[in-house]
Formats: structure tokens, C-alpha cells, sequence
């Protein structure tokens, strides 16, 4: 009697899940079904490539399937890839919605070690593992630090990641992790990762900010990676060798 209670709460309990995760999707969220990027930047790329072409494509603080994402137009058109967020809400939306990628929840960094992750909310685009992201959400978002929750969290290695999904033939990366995109592109081995366009976020907003995009710019070119356009804060590379 009390298994089939359990099984019984079990059961509406995943109807519920779905049921929110449906809402987040189609309710909360339904002008963003068909809208792709905030600035464009998906079009953009998409039509970088010959028509009718399916590639990969690999997304790191991927925050949702369709609300301002950038690989939502390429999914739609069959491409498939590997989907990633420290976020446990938003790796369910993914699997939810997009059963044929492989959807990850982690934190990314140079390092596989725990970090403290400041959490504003599961429907938060700006979850961050950044210290100086924090001071730029304080200042142009008004964020209070009752806000803030404080979390520790166990990071990856994204090298590590891609070598044990065989994943490292890379048509367009999307890298936004609220200040922590340096960090990220550190572990990436460029020699063994073919990488063809990068989306990178990078807001400068202060010298330490302005010092890691300068990093970020320096690590690229070393790469054979030019800049193609920006929108915004987005910045678009090309990788010249492939």
C-alpha cells in the first residue's frame, strides 16, 4: 500500500515537472519561441554556412532553449550539439525540448575544483562565478546583495567535457558565462578542437573586464581567430585555417 502511494505521488510528481517546464517553455516565455538571438547574432552566422548544410554546435551557459539563444535557429533546422549550464532548470528545458542534444548541467572553468557560484534565481540569465561580474550587476542592474545567494559549486574542465562525448569537430561555439568566458576558452585545446565561428559575450565594463577581453583577444589570435562582427556585446570569430 505505501509503494503504490509512492508510485502514485511519484507520477504526479513528474506530471508537475512537465507541467512547469511546458510553462517555462510555451507560457512564460511564448514570444521568444521564434525569435532565436537578442541582437541577430543567429541569422547572422547561420547564413555563414552553404544552404541546407547540418553542422554541430556547441553552447556553453546555454540559459534556454529559445529565449535569446543562439543556436535555437540551428537546432531547428537539424543541426545538433552539446548544450551546457550550471543551471539545473535550464538543463531540464533542454532535455525537455531538445531530446536529441546532449545537455549538460555543470559549471565551467579552468579547473575541475569547487567555486562559489553567486545565484540570483533559476530564471536568471546572470548567475555568475565571477566576482567582478557581481560588481558590474551592482552597478548597472541594481542588484542588492540581499539578493545573492552564495553557493558552492564542483566545476568542469571544458577539454575534459569534449573529450569524453568525442566531440571535437566544432561548426559554431556560443560561450556566455557572465564574465568567465577567459577562464572557459583557457581549457579548450585548439590543436585537437576544431573550432569554425565563436560567439563570445564580453562586457567591459571596468579595467579587470577590460583586461580579460584583451585576453581573450590575444588567445584567439594566437588561434588564427579574426573577429567578423559584433552585436552588441557579442562578439563573432572566424577561425581562418578552416
Amino acid at each position: 500500500m505505501r509503494k503504490s502511494k509512492f508510485l502514485q505521488l511519484s507520477y504526479k510528481f513528474k506530471i508537475l515537472k512537465k507541467f512547469y517546464l511546458f510553462y517555462n517553455l510555451y507560457i512564460r516565455n511564448r514570444k521568444y519561441l521564434n525569435n532565436g538571438s537578442q541582437f541577430g547574432e543567429d541569422k547572422f552566422l547561420y547564413n555563414l554556412f552553404e544552404k541546407n548544410y547540418v553542422g554541430k554546435y556547441l553552447d556553453v551557459g546555454c540559459f534556454h532553449p529559445t529565449k535569446h539563444n543562439n543556436t535555437s535557429l540551428f537546432y531547428k533546422n537539424g543541426w545538433q550539439g552539446i548544450n551546457i549550464d550550471l543551471n539545473p532548470l535550464t538543463i531540464d528545458l533542454f532535455n525537455f525540448m531538445r531530446p536529441n542534444d546532449i545537455n549538460i548541467n555543470t559549471a565551467v572553468s579552468n579547473e575541475e575544483s569547487e567555486k562559489t557560484l553567486f545565484f540570483l534565481s533559476e530564471n536568471n540569465t546572470q548567475n555568475t562565478l565571477s566576482e567582478n561580474q557581481l560588481l558590474f550587476l551592482k552597478k548597472h542592474h541594481n542588484l542588492r546583495d540581499e539578493e545573492i545567494i552564495k553557493k558552492k559549486i564542483q566545476t568542469r574542465r571544458l577539454d575534459n567535457i569534449l573529450e569524453e562525448n568525442n566531440f571535437d569537430n566544432i561548426d559554431f561555439m556560443n560561450l556566455d558565462v557572465e564574465g568567465h568566458e577567459l577562464e572557459v576558452l583557457k581549457t579548450i585545446n585548439f590543436k585537437k578542437t576544431k573550432l569554425k565561428y565563436i560567439c563570445i559575450e564580453m562586457i567591459n565594463h571596468n579595467n579587470l573586464s577590460i583586461k580579460n577581453s584583451d585576453q581573450i583577444l590575444d588567445l584567439l589570435e594566437t588561434n588564427k581567430f579574426e573577429q567578423l562582427k559584433k552585436f552588441e556585446f557579442n562578439y563573432i570569430f572566424k577561425n581562418k585555417e578552416l
